[in-house]
């Protein structure tokens, strides 16, 4: 056989194996973790979304809580939860969809005590009231969940602005739900408190296509969500009160709730 012919082939080959190499081997995956960490203020105003395209919304919230008094805001899919903490008191309302019975039946009080149960049209409002004081797990899904979205892709620092230290995004694999994804930021960054290292502010949208190789990625790939990040937190908010909700006054304070 002609002497450059075989190396021809042999050159092919080698090709091939390398194609199917990245083709075939699983990627190994390191675990990343987000250039911050979140603040645990005694005082402090909070607000974000966490949501996927084509999937359900993880929640949003608001939160505003001055030393013993609080107000937090919870949406998740399936209903909405609204806490208010006032001198030594915790008043929660629940809302949902009527035909969710599991969903309606995990908000039945144990230990509270009920002052409000009603069916509006295609919706209920339970309201329960029970002694407690501000209660710093009532972030902990919140801060778990975005954390975990946030630490999906890589960040490179990018610039400071005053007091403030901003990361952009970039490109990785990542494990997300027991399986291999590739990150791709579409847009956003994150900005860090610079001494603290406390997450200020996040406004991130990135994709995850769901791979197991190079090869399967580029050839392919999975399918593919968009998840949006939003993110803000204030630990020296200006704010002298919170408000009584609409809610407390009409059905806790005065027995007359319109909804």
């Amino acid at each position: 056989m002609n002497r450059w012919v075989l190396i021809g082939i042999v050159a092919i080959l080698l090709v091939f194996v390398g194609v199917a190499t990245t083709f075939v081997l699983p990627l190994s995956v390191d675990s990343t973790s987000g250039p911050f960490e979140f603040g645990q203020s005694d005082s402090y105003v909070s607000s974000g979304e966490i949501s996927a395209e084509n999937e359900r919304l993880l929640v949003v919230h608001e939160a505003t809580v001055l030393d013993d008094e609080a107000h937090f805001t919870f949406e998740y899919e399936n209903g909405t939860v609204e806490q208010f903490y006032d001198d030594g008191t915790v008043y929660t309302k629940y809302e949902g969809h009527v035909d969710d019975e599991e969903w309606m039946a995990s908000t039945e009080p144990t230990d509270a005590e009920e002052v409000y149960f009603g069916e509006h049209e295609d919706r209920f409002v339970r309201i329960t009231e029970e002694n407690g004081t501000v209660d710093p797990s009532e972030m902990q899904f919140v801060r778990v969940q975005t954390g975990g979205h946030l630490d999906n892709p890589e960040y490179e620092h990018v610039e400071e602005q005053d007091n403030r230290t901003v990361y952009e995004p970039s490109s990785t694999w990542t494990t997300f739900n027991t399986g291999t994804r590739h990150v791709s930021p579409k847009s956003g960054k994150l900005s860090v408190d610079r001494e603290t290292g406390v997450l200020r502010e996040a406004s991130l949208r990135y994709q995850l296509t769901g791979a197991s190789s190079y090869g399967e990625y580029l050839l392919r790939p999975g399918n593919t969500t968009t998840v949006n990040v939003q993110y803000e937190y204030d630990p020296g908010p200006s704010v002298d009160d919170i408000e009584t909700p609409t809610w407390v006054e009409q059905c806790v304070e005065n027995d007359h709730c319109e909804f």
